[in-house]
């Protein structure tokens, strides 16, 4: 009797053994499909997004005609509009339309200090983007001794006042390089890097994780 009872509690105890395995394993197989989707999802969201929204720029248009209930059509209506202004500002006679109706925006007073902001930001990213305008990376020595930032030159002045050569460069954050610091300091004072544009700026995008390959010479 008493052999058979403690068989029982044995099967018990393994029934639950299994139990709480299966569901740790269902746990760990719901974790690994919810990152594995995550990245979907996010992509999904912004293409609908984007989509949306490009389609909707057109639709008031369409409505006047009658074609509001194409599927799609306001998508490729924008797209082709988009693709007319790019052929715009890529001719001379194009510019000089474009520079026209900006600066009939720039009269209105309410969508000129809008159309400047929003133009001023954009032209700043381009900037950003295109690192012909960097001229070099450096380091600055910050924040105590030892320490480097990494930097890109943007250009070099003279101060009379100060009857210094300075240097501006610009500091990014990581990992997202779009922000960052602009300093001006003594030329003397900026530390040149062998690094190149492509290594420095996959240094700051990655925080860190993707080094440059460099030989590594013992002391």
């Amino acid at each position: 009797m008493n052999e058979s009872l403690e068989a029982a509690k044995r099967r018990v105890v393994e029934a639950a053994r299994d139990w709480r395995r299966t569901l740790a394993w269902l746990r760990n197989k719901l974790i690994t499909g919810i990152v594995v989707a995550i990245p979907i999802i996010v992509t999904v969201w912004v293409l609908n997004v984007a989509y949306t929204f490009i389609n909707g720029i057109s639709a008031p248009f369409l409505a006047r005609i009658g074609l509001r209930d194409v599927p799609g059509l306001g998508f490729f209506v924008t797209l082709l509009f988009l693709l007319g202004l790019g052929f715009m500002a890529a001719n001379v006679i194009g510019q000089r339309i474009l520079h026209s109706f900006e600066r009939l925006l720039l009269r209105v007073p309410v969508v000129a200090s809008v159309y400047a902001s929003v133009k001023q930001v954009i032209d700043s990213v381009k900037s950003f983007n295109d690192v012909t305008t960097f001229k070099r990376v450096v380091y600055l020595e910050y924040p105590a001794e030892g320490c480097r930032l990494i930097g890109f030159v943007t250009g070099q002045f003279y101060d009379n006042k100060l009857q210094k050569e300075m240097t501006s460069v610009v500091i990014p954050t990581a990992p997202n390089p779009m922000t960052g610091l602009v300093v001006v300091v003594e030329s003397d004072r900026v530390i040149e890097s062998e690094l190149t544009m492509e290594e420095a700026m996959k240094l700051i995008v990655s925080a860190g994780l993707v080094a440059p390959k460099r030989k590594v010479i013992p002391p």
